[in-house]
């Protein structure tokens, strides 16, 4: 996989939208969805970069069961988003910020992934800080 042009792409889609938070489903090589956080534009609490990209996978390829797709984030799930991801199936995570990170800019849970997919018992790539300065850009460019 080459993991830079999705993060890439992923850090494109939330600076499009001049939010933080940009995410990209990967399946097979291909990217099938770019999404941005939308809380504020949807007046959803939910709409986040990662929940409106795993939404709009499932409509995709019409199964809310994402096996075989990865999820490329700017920052690293919060705890909904996680779970989410997990109950997807989701094969592998990989974000660019960590929850420690983003919470110097904003409110955050205190729950980083690894601690959520332990407590899930499933087995998922997780991958944390790949480009994180690119993506810490877009937080303090966001502040």
């Amino acid at each position: 996989m080459d993991l830079q042009k999705y993060m890439q792409a992923a850090i494109d889609i939330a600076g499009n939208h001049k939010t933080p938070f940009g995410a990209v489903i990967v399946k097979n090589g291909d990217i099938l969805i770019r999404s941005a956080n939308q809380t504020k534009q949807l007046n959803d609490a939910t709409a986040h970069a990662e929940v409106c990209a795993l939404r709009e996978a499932g409509k995709l390829l019409g199964s809310a069961r994402l096996t075989g797709c990865s999820l490329i984030t700017t920052c690293e799930p919060c705890p909904m988003c996680m779970s989410a991801a997990i109950w997807a199936g989701i094969d592998e995570v990989v974000y660019g910020c960590s929850i420690a990170e983003i919470s110097r800019f904003m409110f955050q849970i205190d729950l980083n992934s690894e601690q959520i997919l332990k407590a899930s018992g499933r087995n998922m790539a997780l991958r944390g800080h790949f480009m994180a300065e690119e993506c810490k850009t877009l937080l303090t460019d966001f502040s």
